[in-house]
């Protein structure tokens, strides 16, 4: 099964209009108190590590018994010493990302993994943008390992990607041992960030885009679903490989070790169609134009269809002033070299064109032609020639 999803970093301010459509996504709200059901709620200024505190005290939010993320609360009035502010409000989620085995005592990498709730399910076909907070820094995950083993360790900080988001129809089960499991029957989420997130003690929002492949998903399970062994971290291949090489020298309490530690708050969901562009531009810094539906073959003028894509990436377009676009016309290498350079010429200025007609200023344009000498894919076959006919709108520095 594939997923067309690409993460993205936001830079620019977003529509409010959007109805969020997860539930207590700021971890404010705690539930109603019900029958049979201790009610823990997190101390001040304080590291909770417990999955009751974050079962119990933070509404439609749940985790695995066997992990203890922190549900954080921040002290208004007074402040924590060790702990940010929130970004929004007093209470925020601080989750392991990347703990590998070969510094722990555990036979599997440790994570902790959160799940949230839907207030309506997706609905197959409609794109979404899952957006969050983080916040790390140098020191929160050195001195949550000290407090967990209570004696000074040498830990070391790090940063890792991997921050992924698994839809799904139905909740998980608090008691299944979720790290055990990916051993044998992997869970691969939909939406996956690879690239290391560095805030460096400063809050940073991230948003990825979904298009949901069916309907009635409610739920989603948010962490580190894969090895650590694979999850990139800001530490070279060759510290890496030494440090792990030192540690199986070592006992327990003398290993070197290893934490990614994150804090999260402001989840949001939102329908937007846009969504998928926008990811292209900011992280990619390249949109590849949807070739099918502006140009005819062999011609320069734009197709009826091609207004709604034209559209779509004036509306992302139009979010960033301060960005400079090229827009590029490339063919494939069928014909003579000069008539594609002209023909790619003639495709990228009408684009550009109606571009500038609706409204994009045009000291944030150019256009180019490249003919066939920018290919992207080898053009050995008809489905490669297809990908190398594109017109790609391109951040320029």
């Amino acid at each position: 099964m594939r997923h067309f999803i690409v993460c993205l970093i936001l830079l620019g301010k977003l529509p409010i209009l959007a109805q969020n459509l997860i539930i207590n996504g700021s971890f404010e709200r705690q539930p109603a108190k019900k029958a049979g059901v201790w009610l823990t709620p997190p101390k001040s200024c304080q590291f909770s590590g417990s999955s009751q505190i974050a079962n119990t005290a933070c509404e439609s939010w749940t985790t695995f018994e066997v992990q203890t993320p922190d549900l954080l609360q921040y002290d208004t009035l007074a402040g924590c010493p060790n702990f940010p502010k929130p970004h929004k409000g007093s209470r925020m989620m601080g989750l392991i990302m990347y703990h590998p085995f070969q510094d722990g005592q555990f036979g599997f990498d440790y994570h902790e993994l959160i799940q949230g709730t839907l207030s309506r399910p997706l609905e197959k076909g409609k794109t979404y943008r899952f957006s969050f907070w983080v916040y790390a820094n140098d020191s929160l995950g050195v001195q949550h390992l000290n407090e967990i083993y209570r004696r000074s360790s040498k830990v070391s900080q790090v940063y890792c990607g991997n921050f992924g988001v698994y839809f799904s129809d139905s909740p998980i089960n608090p008691r299944e041992n979720f790290m055990l499991s990916q051993l044998d029957f992997p869970v691969k989420p939909q939406v996956n960030l690879e690239q290391i997130i560095e805030t460096r003690g400063q809050w940073r929002k991230i948003s990825m885009a979904y298009t949901a492949e069916k309907s009635g998903l409610k739920h989603f399970l948010f962490g580190n679903f894969y090895s650590d062994a694979v999850t990139r971290i800001n530490m070279s291949d060759e510290a890496r490989q030494a440090l792990e090489e030192q540690n199986q020298q070592l006992e327990f309490w003398k290993k070197n070790k290893r934490i990614a530690y994150y804090l999260f708050d402001d989840f949001s969901l939102v329908e937007d169609p846009n969504a998928a562009i926008e990811q292209s531009i900011l992280v990619d810094r390249n949109y590849v134009m949807p070739d099918v539906l502006l140009f005819d073959s062999g011609q320069s003028g734009l197709r009826p269809e091609a207004a709604t894509a034209i559209r779509k990436l004036v509306e992302v377009l139009k979010k960033y002033p301060s960005l400079q676009f090229e827009i590029g016309g490339h063919t494939d290498d069928v014909g003579d070299d000069t008539a594609n350079l002209t023909l790619s010429e003639k495709r990228a200025q009408t684009v550009f064109q109606a571009i500038l007609e609706q409204g994009v200023p045009e000291k944030q344009l150019r256009w180019k032609g490249y003919g066939e000498h920018q290919p992207a894919v080898p053009n050995f076959t008809d489905e490669q020639r297809r990908k190398n006919r594109r017109v790609e709108c391109k951040v320029v520095d």
